[in-house]
């Protein structure tokens, strides 16, 4: 019933991301902008951790966007995040081990706006862009089992210690003026890490950041609330 109940939440929050989206143009009205070239930057959030949190609930994260305009159709796109994960009491059984994961993370890049403007004052955005993520964190076991019906169960601990990973990531996805500067967009998120100094003893469950510790290529989805800061206007 929970994993259903997880299941609803995704689709409903789909459904309403893209329905905000998809009806942008009847909040055009309200976008009262003088030139749709305008330099700046924009301060925000990403709501990619606290909705991921509806499906692991052992898991906390929190990251702050910016994108800065630097030409016509070309922006630089930070991000900075934390992430903590610690196992509750039943998934702990659940999984034989306890575990708990400290971290934080950059993400770095260019992104290129290839939507072409066909309506005055419009300044909605379609990206693609690449960027590069690095994590460090602290993660560890005080607790582990390794079940053997012959010699009988193996009861251990590992000590935390630090790691980082590095990855490079793929991005997709549009942005739509919803309010006087006031922005919101989604991406998808496609990506492959590169590099990891893990000594192999204890595989991360968890990378902040990027996603799942065992796979080396995961898909992410990215919810974005911002406000633009104009600085000038393009030559």
């Amino acid at each position: 019933m929970e994993k259903a109940q997880k299941i609803f939440s995704f689709i409903f929050i789909n459904l309403f991301f893209s329905g905000i989206l998809l009806n942008a143009q009847e909040t055009l009205s309200l976008v009262t902008n003088e030139d749709e070239g305008r330099l700046g930057m924009t301060v925000g959030v990403n709501l990619e951790g606290p909705i991921g949190r509806l499906f692991d609930s052992d898991k906390s994260a929190f990251s702050a966007i910016t994108h800065i305009k630097f030409g016509q159709d070309w922006y630089f796109r930070g991000e900075a995040g934390f992430e903590n994960l610690t196992f509750s009491h039943e998934n702990r059984n659940e999984r034989n081990y306890h575990y708990e994961s400290n971290g934080s993370f950059l993400r770095a890049g260019i992104l290129y706006d290839f939507f072409e403007v066909e309506e005055e004052h419009n300044n909605d955005n379609i990206f693609i862009g690449l960027n590069y993520g690095f994590a460090l964190q602290e993660h560890g076991s005080d607790d582990f089992t390794i079940e053997n019906a012959y010699w009988g169960d193996y009861h251990g601990s590992l000590g935390n210690y630090v790691l980082n990973t590095h990855w490079v990531e793929l991005s997709f996805g549009p942005r739509t003026e919803l309010l006087k500067n006031l922005y919101m967009g989604w991406s998808l998120n496609l990506r492959v890490k590169l590099l990891q100094d893990n000594p192999e003893v204890l595989q991360p469950y968890s990378i902040p950041g990027y996603g799942k510790g065992d796979n080396n290529v995961n898909f992410g989805f990215s919810y974005v609330i911002e406000y633009f800061i104009p600085w000038g206007k393009k030559n």
